[in-house]
């Protein structure tokens, strides 16, 4: 990447699809994360990934994702993570909610 081109991304630029595939791939190579993800992440990604399904429909996919979650941690024997266990508990008390009104 450009010098240009960073500045611009840490401007607020959208960079262009092949370069923010390679930022992403970057930067999951870099190790560890320094904070843990939320629930709010969560279901910001999961709005922006279920654009194009119904608001029940993205509902559906963040409750099987979140128990999915819980169930892979505990195949493993690990008890899942406090922000996993908010995410399960968060999609579980609003079954009647629109996916947007999730987070």
């Amino acid at each position: 990447m450009s010098p240009n081109g960073l500045r611009g991304v840490l401007q607020g630029a959208v960079p262009r699809s092949v370069t923010r595939i390679r930022l992403e791939r970057w930067l999951a190579s870099q190790g560890q994360v320094t904070r843990p993800p939320n629930v709010g992440q969560f279901v910001r990604l999961l709005n922006e990934l279920s654009v194009d399904l119904s608001p029940a429909q993205a509902l559906d996919l963040g409750r099987a994702l979140a128990e999915l979650l819980v169930q892979s941690y505990e195949v493993r024997r690990l008890s899942p993570p406090r922000w996993v266990q908010e995410l399960l508990r968060q999609y579980r008390a609003r079954r009647g909610k629109a996916a947007s009104e999730v987070a």
